[in-house]
């Protein structure tokens, strides 16, 4: 008994890290609690977590890294984006997280892509218009992200207990 408190006690732990990694772009948010609970379903025998709701959360794990990466990139492109206004978003995203958190992670994508478009184009209007449709594309994926976690997470919970 003490052991699977342990195990579960740890699970969550992963779980909620992976709620955090649908904002925190290090951290591979859905896939960390898809294998989270998968791993747990191995550990008590796939009584209580079946292989029925393990394949429909690993459906949902695959369709949130195709929805990341097509809302990030169909809101550059949207706009009009260049591969480095793309790059430099991507860039950005990891300099401003690391320099100036959490706010780097909101200026980061915008500055980035907003450079590496003004770089292609040498046309500050248009370069903030791109970097302005880039965050929004990044954000529109990252609410997306963050409404499926909490639901995989929710409905952990509910099977679990």
């Amino acid at each position: 008994m003490e052991g699977s408190i342990i195990a579960l006690i740890i699970v969550m732990i992963l779980l909620l890290l992976g709620i955090g990694g649908t904002i925190l772009p290090l951290l591979p948010g859905i896939p960390l609690i898809f294998v989270s609970i998968a791993a747990y379903g191995w550990y008590e025998g796939f009584h209580i977590i079946t292989p029925k709701y393990i394949c429909i959360l690993a459906a949902l794990t695959v369709i949130s890294l195709i929805v990341d990466y097509l809302s990030t990139v169909m809101g550059a492109k949207y706009f009009g984006s260049s591969k480095k206004g793309m790059w430099g978003a991507l860039l950005g995203t990891f300099i401003g997280l690391f320099l100036f958190p959490p706010l780097g992670l909101l200026l980061g994508p915008f500055l980035g892509a907003m450079i590496g478009e003004y770089i292609e184009i040498q046309d500050v209007e248009k370069a903030v218009k791109i970097g302005v449709g880039t965050v929004v594309g990044l954000f529109s994926g990252m609410v997306f992200k963050l409404v499926l976690a909490i639901g995989m997470f929710v409905s952990f919970l509910i099977v679990v207990f």
